[in-house]
């Protein structure tokens, strides 16, 4: 191959004769070749990119046919076509997304009706974010939960209790997890806290934390080694502060 094959080819690229296949198909038969004829820059720009999106490789590739025209003083005359395949890709899969998170809230609401009347903000967005590898676990007994608080030695915050007899704990792979076996004692700076799971907030590894006796929810920022004040309440947490966060996340 020489160059005026490939500013043929460059020229049927920014006129819009190609598409993903016969694009990908001329260029990894001609790679090698091309690579000889061209200085690094302008080979890397006119390389097509792999992505979910099959017209953006052609949409990519066609700017550095262009940069590659240019340079050697050959008109052309610009197509959108790869951009409006794009943008009709894209809208497809936004489309497709958001029916999708509308089945998962739909399944998630039948099987925790519960979760929507207690805490519906939360529910509302751990229906969205939810993964396959998640875990929302099945309501605690009330005998669990009594045998978890003689283990800790205090009774946990009413707010937290009513958490608990709707599940036993959740895992989500943001970095949240709260999980009623999973409760411990620990003493920070002197202090004593029960650690009521993971939340990364500023780093991973980050705790949430109550103090025996109260309803305050902290957390520690293990990176500061300081412990901070998060919510008043269980259900503000949830409601307020963890919504925020898997919105964020």
């Amino acid at each position: 191959m020489d160059k005026l094959e490939l500013f043929s080819k460059c020229l049927n690229l920014v006129e819009g004769r190609e598409n993903p296949e016969s694009w990908w198909g001329w260029w990894n038969e001609h790679e090698s070749e091309v690579e000889k004829l061209l200085n690094h820059g302008e080979f890397l720009k006119l390389k097509p990119r792999s992505h979910g999106f099959s017209w953006v490789s052609v949409f990519g590739s066609q700017k550095g046919a262009i940069t590659i025209l240019e340079k050697n003083g050959i008109a052309f005359e610009i197509s959108n076509l790869y951009q409006e395949r794009y943008l009709e890709e894209l809208d497809a899969y936004c489309k497709e997304q958001k029916r999708v998170q509308r089945e998962k809230q739909k399944k998630f609401k039948a099987q925790h009706p519960e979760w929507f009347t207690q805490y519906p903000k939360f529910s509302k967005m751990l229906a969205k974010v939810l993964d396959s590898s998640d875990e929302i676990k099945s309501a605690a007994t009330v005998e669990k939960i009594v045998e978890i608080e003689k283990k800790l030695g205090f009774i946990l915050p009413t707010q937290v209790r009513e958490f608990f007899l709707i599940t036993e704990g959740v895992n989500v792979s943001t970095g949240l997890s709260i999980s009623l076996s999973q409760l411990f004692n620990l003493t920070i700076h002197e202090e004593h806290y029960c650690v009521l799971g993971e939340f990364w907030k500023e780093a991973d590894g980050d705790l949430l934390l109550l103090r025996p006796g109260e309803e305050t929810v902290w957390y520690y920022a293990h990176e500061q080694d300081k412990v901070k004040f998060l919510r008043n309440t269980m259900y503000e947490l949830l409601e307020k502060e963890l919504v925020n966060y898997l919105r964020e996340n």
